[in-house]
């Protein structure tokens, strides 16, 4: 009997790897709001390949959940938006041999920390969320980002080869050494139950908006910059020359296809040298080697008091839209022409949050966080309480 049951456990491995597509490539993509996409999916966008998949990892109106789909955006949720996995897959279709088709796996949490995808820890902390528009994400994917990405890559995983990871996260906490660890920990238990080969299988690690270009969360590169230094088939991925949206968190259409492009071309360069030189090439001859970033003239200087916050402006302001780090517009104050004002804050959302000034030569951002005077609030509410 046990060696009846030996042969059919290697029958049905060679059926399993006989049903596999090796010309499939399947590529896991998770991380937060940059991975989910926040910026207008326009018309260049929606002219898609044939040989370029997506599967839906959620239900969705243009979607069934585990089922592959043609890659049109939007790829991580039918309520999300343009992101750089999109044009990723376009520039590797563009320079691949033609019996290759390109699959693409995402899961993103907008807002989330690198916690919500480690599965050793990620169920009490999401228990605790307590944010509508976060667990309204999280409700999609049964509140376990992490299982809904390792079934769907199971999944996947029976039509094609897996060939590599993207994560484009950090905003939220990669501010030290515990973000790195966790990272890698994260894909080390993808690697033990999807058993793909960790150097055939390489992490792609994106930067966030950079300083040059007002990035908000410009002081989490260094940490994302660091992490190809301590773990093997690791690669960061510049986000050089990839503009900004106005809230300076996220990036615009433009700005996720030319990091779209730099994903590709950071992956070929890590696994073939040949295409890689091939993509730089045409990058280069079409003139997407490269973006000119627009400067704007508005400083602004912010003093912070309890609930207010006291704006100075170098120039006149005529709106502020305050942006939650999901990409939400929560709130805008139209201005008019003040170079001085105050903005009272008691209403606004008890998180982080990025304001957004706009004046005629353009804008400038400040984050303010505003879960301190959450916290402030609830210690009020216990000691009158006592």
């Amino acid at each position: 009997m046990k060696k009846v049951i030996i042969l059919l456990m290697t029958v049905m491995s060679t059926l399993h790897l006989q049903a596999q597509d090796e010309n499939f490539w399947i590529f896991l993509c998770f991380g937060q709001s940059n991975m989910a996409g926040q910026a207008p999916i326009e018309q260049q966008d929606l002219q898609v390949s044939d040989r370029y998949l997506s599967m839906a990892t959620t239900d969705g109106a243009d979607r069934k959940l585990g089922t592959w789909r043609k890659a049109v955006p939007p790829l991580c949720r039918a309520d999300a938006h343009l992101g750089p996995a999109d044009w990723f897959g376009h520039t590797l279709i563009d320079v691949v041999p033609e019996n290759v088709r390109i699959g693409i796996v995402s899961v993103a949490v907008e807002g989330c920390p690198i916690t919500f995808f480690d599965k050793d820890q990620n169920k009490p902390l999401i228990a605790k969320e307590e944010r509508d528009w976060m667990n309204g994400i999280l409700d999609q994917y049964d509140r376990d980002p992490y299982e809904r990405l390792l079934s769907m890559a199971k999944t996947a995983a029976k039509d094609g080869v897996i060939k590599g990871i993207l994560l484009h996260q950090g905003e939220t906490d990669a501010y030290n050494d515990q973000w790195g660890k966790t990272l890698r920990k994260i894909y080390r238990d993808l690697q033990e139950e999807l058993c793909f080969d960790s150097t055939a299988v390489p992490l792609l690690v994106g930067e966030v908006v950079r300083k040059e270009y007002g990035g908000v969360c410009a002081h989490a590169n260094p940490t994302i910059n660091d992490i190809a230094n301590h773990y093997p088939n690791t690669y960061v991925v510049s986000s050089e020359g990839c503009l900004p949206s106005d809230d300076n968190v996220h990036f615009s259409s433009e700005g996720y296809r030319q990091l779209g492009r730099h994903y590709a071309l950071r992956y070929l360069e890590a696994t073939n040298p040949q295409l890689a030189k091939t993509c730089r090439e045409k990058l280069s001859a079409a003139g997407l080697d490269k973006a000119s970033v627009a400067t704007s003239s508005l400083k602004i200087e912010t003093r912070r008091n309890g609930m207010m916050l006291s704006v100075s402006a170098s120039e006149p302001v005529e709106k502020v839209d305050v942006v939650s780090f999901s990409g939400q517009t929560v709130k805008t104050y139209a201005l008019g022409g003040a170079k001085t004002f105050d903005l009272y804050l008691k209403e606004l959302p008890k998180e982080k949050l990025v304001f957004v000034f706009q004046s005629a030569s353009g804008r400038a951002t400040k984050d303010v966080d505003l879960s301190i005077a959450q916290e402030l609030d609830t210690l009020i509410d216990s000691l009158k309480k006592e």
